[in-house]
């Protein structure tokens, strides 16, 4: 186990308390929920249909990964060691660093296959920079490594 604090939902920009709550939300409800439709359309303002279509995208790209992925339940205060992977994983794809965002993806997912989820999740994120919600490149006070011998990522 880490001995690092566990980051807190509150020190998140819009865009990473965003995707946390709407992927949290999706799996503890249904992807269709009125909730996160009202959400859509203030993340995305009139795209809202292509920003639903780019999060159906990245939803299906992780369900087909090779391993299971830790979402704290709606509202916990806390992001999961997974969660965190993914907030740096959209931060590469809102930048377009694909070297980064394929290194996070092979951990997140389990295997190599990261296009569709590259695809999706650059898309979904340039939707989220054009209404101005930006993922920072790392966490807050944290940085995180990819031990390329184990395959594993820590926290640092």
């Amino acid at each position: 186990m880490s001995d690092v604090a566990p980051i807190d939902i509150r020190t998140l920009s819009y865009a990473e308390h965003f995707i946390t709550w709407v992927l949290r939300t999706a799996v503890a409800c249904a992807p269709e929920c009125r909730m996160i439709h009202r959400e859509f359309c203030h993340a995305f303002g009139t795209r809202h249909a292509e920003g639903a279509q780019a999060f159906e995208g990245v939803l299906l790209a992780l369900a087909r990964g090779g391993r299971s992925i830790a979402l704290a339940r709606p509202g916990h205060i806390h992001l999961t060691h997974d969660e965190t992977s993914l907030m740096a994983l959209f931060a590469a794809a809102q930048v377009r660093d694909e070297a980064r965002f394929c290194a996070h993806a092979r951990w997140v997912l389990g295997h190599d296959r990261t296009g569709p989820l590259y695809d999706a999740a650059t898309c979904l994120t340039s939707l989220l920079y054009r209404n101005g919600h930006v993922f920072r490149t790392q966490p807050p006070e944290q940085a995180m490594v990819i031990d390329v011998q184990t395959r594993r990522l820590h926290v640092v």
